[in-house]
């Protein structure tokens, strides 16, 4: 097959930080174009990788025919279908006799247009080395029955995930998607001041440092991930329940079960800061997937709910909350108890309204600033912490002084606007189950 070199592309560096010598880089990198059938095929080479480098991908055309104008990305929807050594960690093991890598790539299957002209500098590809502990934006990890440990893929913003991530059920059945936090030395206020339905003795405000990035969970985990993972769905509400949260799930079911409805481990078999025992939940899924899931911690939780922002926040809708019952501004965030069914329509399944009440389907609202769903009701969040009134002495570390409860967080559809802020904590016994209590997984950010 006849090809022909049209463009080098350079490698950009996914990280605000100063280049390290240990830093991977990409170069020499050439695409070429079939003469016949338009595969685009990249080849690049990797320095400073010893340990391999995750790889992500881009094409980028010139606003002008000279290519002397504004490089443009045509966007993550249409290069997501890009295979080889891309998405995923790659190691001197891809490379071929030379020490190339090659990625290719069909434009006609994904791209508007069906072709991509090279000649004249037309386009370029780009090809971003990460670091192994500075891993990309989102992360996908198969679940499925067929899925092998430390087999994530890796893109860079949630516009390359294949199939959009409101589009491609996978996500909400057979793949956990992971959106990463960067948290590491944020120093922020936790708690509240003022907020409509506030518990001062519980919220009260203190500044926070947490130590590291890490990964939490877009959606709250499905009725679909926790049959995959455990084989039984606990779950009261069951119509309509592929893509609705699991609830009526315990603290010990989570991280401490046996793995039947019924059957718990004793008390302090998986209690953190000990790994979740082996049959639990999460037991299960580090063993399918090679990863360290885990509940967050309360601090990690409401970090993640505020994107950044501070009291009051609602989410995109606005700055700040209006009712301790009703509010228009959660109205389009989440299911709570004067919003039973559905506003908004950021899913194609949000007109679905559940037969017989409680929960959504997750993902049927509008996401917060960081684009993670449901982090307002739904189901109250199990959280890693033994809940303590008051926290303020913990500095966003993880409570592990024993206790009788443990930390839920968000609200759920059961319980009025005011419950279902950032800042409100909760507590009950670890081996509750209540059909609005759920959860959704964190991990460490970065490849160990």
């Amino acid at each position: 097959m006849k090809t022909k070199a049209m463009i080098f592309g350079a490698a950009a560096i996914a990280s605000s930080m100063l280049m390290a010598a240990d830093t991977p880089e990409v170069e020499n990198v050439v695409m070429t174009q079939a003469s016949f059938g338009r595969m685009v095929t990249v080849t690049y080479k990797l320095k400073n990788a010893a340990d391999g480098a995750v790889v992500t991908f881009d094409v980028e055309t010139n606003t002008l025919a000279d290519a002397s104008g504004e490089w443009v990305s045509i966007g993550g929807a249409a290069v997501c279908n890009a295979r080889g050594a891309v998405w995923r960690k790659v190691t001197a093991a891809d490379a071929d006799s030379e020490g190339k890598y090659t990625i290719t790539w069909r434009p006609d299957l994904s791209w508007e247009g069906h072709k991509v002209s090279l000649a004249d500098g037309g386009a370029r590809a780009v090809v971003t080395a990460w670091a192994l502990d500075n891993t990309p934006d989102y992360m996908v990890v198969d679940i499925s029955a067929a899925a092998k440990p430390n087999t994530q893929r890796y893109y860079p913003a949630v516009d390359f995930l294949p199939g959009g991530l409101l589009g491609n059920p996978d996500y909400r059945t057979t793949s956990l998607v992971m959106r990463k936090i960067l948290a590491k030395d944020v120093t922020w206020t936790m708690g509240s001041v003022a907020e409509n339905g506030r518990n001062a003795d519980r919220e009260a405000t203190h500044r926070v440092t947490l130590t590291c990035n890490y990964y939490i969970g877009v959606y709250e985990v499905t009725q679909t991930q926790w049959q995959q993972i455990t084989g039984y769905n606990p779950s009261n509400f069951t119509t309509d329940r592929t893509m609705r949260p699991v609830e009526k799930v315990s603290y010990r079911d989570i991280r401490q079960g046996k793995g039947t409805a019924t059957s718990v481990a004793s008390a302090t078999s998986g209690v953190y800061p000990a790994d979740p025992y082996g049959d639990s939940f999460l037991g299960l899924l580090r063993s399918k997937t090679g990863i360290d899931f885990d509940l967050p911690s309360e601090a990690q939780w409401e970090f993640a709910a505020r994107a950044g922002n501070g009291e009051g926040y609602w989410g995109e809708g606005s700055d700040m909350q209006i009712s301790s019952g009703k509010d228009m501004n959660l109205d389009l965030l989440g299911r709570y108890l004067k919003n039973p069914v559905t506003n908004a329509t950021s899913s194609p399944d949000s007109a679905i309204a559940p037969a017989n009440g409680g929960t959504a389907i997750v993902g049927s609202y509008a996401p917060n600033a960081w684009g993670l769903y449901d982090m307002n009701g739904n189901v109250w969040e199990w959280c890693l912490d033994w809940f303590a009134n008051d926290i303020k002495a913990l500095n966003g570390t993880v409570n592990t002084a024993s206790g009788a409860s443990r930390i839920l967080r968000g609200g759920g559809w059961s319980h009025e606007a005011g419950s279902c802020r950032a800042a409100t904590r909760n507590g009950y016994s670890p081996a509750t189950r209540q059909g609005n209590f759920g959860f959704r997984v964190a991990c460490t950010a970065g490849l160990q």
